[in-house]
């Protein structure tokens, strides 16, 4: 617990508090605040940045991403109910839709990464994000060698 004076930011490094690939934060407040992720690479050769999420849905859509010519893409879910989500993964591509992971469980409070790359090998990717409970979305994708990198939330329609 913290309090936050109005007017003002803080800054809380993860690191502090948890070491895990799959992390995500759920702030709680009695007052309306705007929360944002940044992230850095330990040389901090790149970081990305996304603002926080204030809703859960059941479809999330991604709509940049790439995974031919050296380009990395990440799907990251976060599920901050209690009870287990069940996901179906779709990637658009340039030729067509690509079956992801189906039917993978995630369990309530947790979070998951999918590394797009294992799935499909395109220039051209987005992707479709389905589930049976109400999950966060997000996009990651780094280039270069990992020396430069960008985020995104997704949208649900």
């Amino acid at each position: 617990s913290a309090v936050l004076p109005a007017n003002s930011r803080q800054t809380w490094k993860a690191n502090d508090y948890v070491t895990s690939w799959n992390v995500s934060t759920q702030i709680q407040s009695d007052k309306p605040v705007a929360a944002e992720r940044a992230m850095y690479n330990t040389a901090r050769t790149w970081a990305h940045d996304s603002i926080g999420v204030t809703y859960t849905a059941d479809r999330w859509l991604l709509p940049e991403g790439a995974t031919a010519g050296g380009f990395e893409t990440f799907v990251l879910v976060q599920n901050p109910g209690a009870n287990p989500a069940t996901l179906d993964i779709t990637f658009m591509t340039s030729g067509g839709p690509v079956p992801g992971p189906t039917g993978y469980v995630l369990a309530g409070h947790s979070r998951i990464t999918f590394y797009v790359n294992d799935w499909v090998t395109d220039f051209n990717v987005s992707t479709e994000v389905m589930s049976t409970g109400g999950v966060i979305c997000e996009r990651a994708m780094y280039g270069n060698g990992r020396t430069w990198a960008h985020d995104s939330i997704g949208y649900a329609p």
